[in-house]
């Protein structure tokens, strides 16, 4: 019964993406906020850069439509009577937790107007970096937060706002090819779903299915050669959406003795998480800013190494996925078992980190869309 509930969201979201999609790029030039060619920039026209939008309110309306008739069938019976008892029981449940889901719609709006800020008019860093980290702290204040196995809210709430800030700047800074941000999320909002539906998180996953859906929707104007770029606008939500459904996410039992189950999380973004560390580390290393924007990503070494961006892109989402699959057996593993999930990862990473080294003497500097 909960799968027709997660198919009904996901294809919600879908089309809403697809019809919002077209009209957001149909804005975006009638308003000029379009990406022009340039620079670092390889598109050969301007490409209206508003997906955003469409990918925000592929999100919000499917939530905000269903939570809306869920308090309706609620306060008048209907519930009880039209819908199987399955999915009825839950309804109280889920309205109840409607004030902090807004409320995370809401930092997620705030998210993206930074974003949209920095398209139109290049935004501090500091000032963007301020954004996020308020924004998080907000979650925690609403006690949605990363509980983890030391004690104490104040560990818990650093966790947090470092958890939000570092993936939603993960999936930002992985926007940079044609369809590269918008499919690895998909991929890992898909394994999210699996482990949550799989442990009857039916919110967690309901709320991964639109998230998925939207970015799909999203997906079919964004691959290349794409007709609508995201922005950072798009990207930061992207990301702090990730974020904020992993941390809501739970993954560890007290009750069996598998505690690297917490690390499911970073083993399936570790991917985008390796990317941006290890940009980080050679910024660092080169005595550049670390908001410096260049060309030394995964994505961009395998460009050098000749694969088309179609390729590349394809690519990096099937490394995504095989990282991400072995995260499905932290929960029901012990530590040998969760070591040798933890012991591939390792691996695939060396892998990404051999290519790279190859791609960088072959000119890593290779253009990203």
């Amino acid at each position: 019964m909960w799968t027709a509930v997660y198919a009904y969201l996901f294809a919600l979201a879908l089309g809403t993406a697809l019809l919002l999609t077209p009209l957001a790029a149909r804005l975006a030039r009638r308003t000029g906020v379009m990406d022009l060619p340039g620079g670092r920039k390889p598109h050969a026209t301007p490409t209206p850069l508003l997906g955003g939008a469409a990918i925000l309110a592929a999100v919000a309306f499917p939530l905000l439509l269903n939570a809306a008739l869920a308090r309706t069938a609620v306060s008048t019976g209907a519930a009880a009577r039209l819908l199987p008892a399955e999915i009825a029981a839950h309804l109280e449940g889920a309205l109840s937790v409607f004030p902090a889901l807004a409320a995370i719609l809401l930092g997620g709006l705030v998210i993206f107007l930074l974003g949209l800020w920095d398209d139109l008019r290049d935004l501090p860093p500091r000032v963007k970096l301020l954004g996020q980290v308020m924004v998080a702290l907000m979650l925690v204040a609403l006690d949605v937060r990363a509980t983890v196995f030391v004690p104490g809210i104040w560990f818990s709430a650093a966790v947090t706002v470092a958890w939000v800030v570092l993936i939603t700047n993960a999936f930002n800074l992985l926007d940079n090819m044609d369809g590269l941000c918008a499919g690895v999320a998909v991929v890992a909002a898909a394994v999210f779903w699996s482990i949550a539906a799989r442990g009857g998180n039916y919110l967690i996953a309901s709320l991964l299915a639109v998230f998925a859906g939207a970015l799909v929707g999203f997906l079919r104007h964004n691959f290349h050669p794409a007709a609508i770029f995201m922005g950072d606008a798009g990207s930061m939500f992207v990301g702090y959406m990730m974020a904020v459904l992993t941390i809501m996410q739970t993954y560890y039992d007290p009750s069996t003795d598998r505690p690297l189950a917490v690390l499911s999380p970073a083993v399936i973004l570790a991917v985008p998480l390796y990317d941006t560390l290890s940009v980080v580390v050679i910024r660092t290393f080169r005595g550049e800013s670390v908001f410096a924007a260049d060309r030394r990503h995964f994505s961009h070494r395998l460009r050098a190494l000749g694969m088309p961006v179609p390729a590349a892109v394809l690519f990096i989402c099937l490394v995504t996925l095989c990282t991400a699959l072995g995260a499905t057996f932290l929960p029901r593993v012990g530590w040998g078992g969760g070591a040798v999930v933890l012991a591939q990862t390792a691996l695939m990473l060396s892998i990404i980190a051999v290519l790279e080294y190859v791609g960088g003497r072959g000119g890593g500097d290779a253009w990203s869309r």
